[in-house]
């Protein structure tokens, strides 16, 4: 891959890593530390890399070993590459554990120096926030994720925090104000392409997009969808990560869900003058393409009624 201009961040966008305490299988089929160490060990060849974002379900079982794992692979893969790392919670994360690990998700900053937190305590009802400032880019991660759930929401003290962030004349005076906002969430504010995912999308989406209309957010990254996707809201991009544990089958019978073993991620580039352009890479394994996973129309229709919208 070509080495980026001067004045572009390059981003390593990275979802749905689904880690494991114990290492257990994903849905009894996929070894996803496996498959992150594989995708990890071919993005070494990718140059420029300045910021890596991991945009939710970190996770699969929420336990601080699974997060530990996290930031061991993905964390020490930026630190070598000189880049900033910033996490997401996602629907199948657990709050407590998350903070526990990566604290509000801010973990690396620019040269993947640590980032200093403060010891204040939440309770999991409250949702993770963090913002930083990576290559005069300023970034911010919102938690969509609601405990219990699959779905998506932004609660209206999420919303308010990023108002005042895009609002806010702090930044006056330095290239970062000039070069933009880059907003990290899971649950993507688009339509998805299958039953399932739709049930479970980001409700009220039109909520985010006023909230970023007419501000200087280039680029929303999202996961979730477990296929690389894109689309806009509010004037503004928003590109979807693949899933690390696997790759959502688009091709099936809209009312069931099936996936194959697959693992990528991509490469997003933010130019100095707010162009945005992403490239997603696909990793080859012994198993790719097999069936990881599927649920039939009946199957969908519970996993809708358990943890979908009420």
């Amino acid at each position: 891959m070509q080495t980026p201009q001067p004045g572009t961040l390059r981003i390593l966008h990275l979802s749905d890593t689904h880690l494991t305490g114990d290492g257990a299988l994903h849905q009894g089929t996929v070894d996803t530390t496996a498959a992150l160490d594989a995708l990890l060990a071919r993005l070494d060849e990718v140059p420029g890399i300045g910021l890596v974002v991991v945009s939710g379900d970190l996770s699969e079982d929420g336990s601080p070993d699974s997060y530990t794992a996290l930031l061991d692979r993905v964390g020490g893969w930026a630190t070598r590459h000189g880049a900033a790392l910033v996490a997401v919670p996602g629907n199948h994360d657990q709050r407590a554990g998350f903070r526990q690990v990566l604290a509000n998700g801010h973990v690396l900053g620019e040269g993947g120096r640590p980032v200093m937190h403060t010891m204040e305590h939440h309770p999991p009802t409250v949702p993770v926030w963090g913002q930083s400032l990576v290559a005069g880019r300023r970034v911010v991660t919102l938690d969509t994720s609601v405990p219990g759930a699959g779905y998506g929401l932004l609660t209206d003290e999420s919303l308010n925090r990023l108002r005042t962030a895009l609002a806010s004349d702090a930044n006056a005076g330095e290239a970062g104000a000039a070069r933009g906002t880059v907003v990290v969430l899971h649950h993507p504010p688009l339509p998805a392409p299958t039953a399932l995912h739709e049930a479970l999308r980001l409700q009220d989406p039109e909520d985010l997009a006023d909230a970023i209309r007419g501000s200087d957010v280039r680029v929303v990254l999202a996961g979730h969808y477990h296929h690389p996707f894109a689309g806009s809201i509010g004037g503004v991009p928003v590109l979807v990560a693949p899933g690390v544990a696997n790759d959502t089958d688009l091709t099936g019978p809209y009312g069931t869900e099936t996936a194959h073993v697959g693992t990528g991620a991509l490469v997003v580039d933010l130019a100095e003058d707010g162009t945005v352009w992403s490239t997603p890479v696909h990793v080859r394994t012994p198993a790719d393409g097999t069936v990881a996973v599927h649920h039939d129309a009946q199957a969908v229709a519970r996993i809708i009624q358990a943890v979908g919208p009420r």
